[in-house]
């Protein structure tokens, strides 16, 4: 199979790019900067190894771009691993004014699963897994233009929920409209990365951490499960400590017009 994995150079992504490498898999990772992908081709060894593909999830024009790319290489997509994602120590913009999580988590995979759609429309069956997280039901509401532009940064539990959240809510509104498409959204669970040791992190978590938070290779294996294991058959699913759970709200077509402007 054709596989598209993002954030697939560190962390919980290397060992699911690693994984997918040793099941005989064409792996394509999606890397920020040239220098990234210098970094990454030394993390790799053996007879089967990635392509690298070179893009900035952050800007628009260039995920059109690295879709570009891919099309000459491949001709079908068979599944896209969104994993890359940030969490954040402040409050930051994109270039398109929006609060930077929601940019890279939640319209970046949105956008990129769009672009990718004619190579997945040549697969079989084609599947797309989102790295989700957990604390997606405490929200009762959604709220686009706070989501864009919040008032105040709260690490962790503030921008970078609603941006999870409104990535689940978009793949979601896509599964209602790609039948052939099979998409789930998997909270791997409290991993040991970096992300999960940097300044987004309240640092009254990190000892916790420390302690209780798994390895990147239990979280590979549960996103690497929701697509091979047969356990998850029906697209939109969030799935959480193995087993689905119901998402309690939804996107209005609207409101996604109203995040993309």
């Amino acid at each position: 199979m054709n596989i598209i994995i993002t954030g697939g150079h560190s962390g919980m992504g290397f060992e699911l790019s690693r994984k997918n490498l040793e099941k005989g898999h064409q792996v394509g990772l999606i890397v920020r900067s040239e220098s990234r992908k210098k970094e990454a081709q030394q993390l790799f060894s053996g007879k089967n190894l990635p392509l690298f593909f070179v893009a900035d999830l952050s800007k628009r024009d260039e995920i059109e771009a690295v879709v570009q790319e891919i099309r000459k290489i491949w001709p079908k997509v068979d599944g896209l691993f969104n994993n890359a994602g940030v969490l954040l120590d402040n409050l930051y913009f994109s270039e398109y004014g929006n609060e930077l999580q929601l940019e890279i988590n939640a319209i970046s995979p949105y956008l990129l699963a769009k672009a990718l759609k004619p190579l997945l429309d040549n697969s079989h069956n084609p599947f797309i897994v989102n790295t989700a997280t957990s604390g997606l039901n405490t929200k009762k509401s959604i709220n686009i233009p706070e989501f864009k532009k919040p008032k105040k940064f709260t690490k962790l539990f503030g921008s970078y929920i609603d941006s999870k959240l409104t990535m689940v809510l978009l793949m979601n509104h896509l599964s209602k409209e790609w039948e052939n498409v099979r998409i789930l959204n998997v909270d791997p669970g409290a991993i040991k990365t970096k992300m999960t040791a940097g300044g987004g992190m309240p640092f009254w978590l990190k000892p916790i951490r420390n302690i209780f938070f798994r390895s990147p290779e239990e979280g590979a294996q549960q996103l690497y499960n929701a697509a091979f294991g047969g356990d998850f058959i029906n697209s939109g699913a969030y799935i959480s400590k193995g087993k689905t759970k119901k998402v309690k709200l939804e996107i209005k077509a609207s409101e996604i017009d109203q995040l993309l402007s």
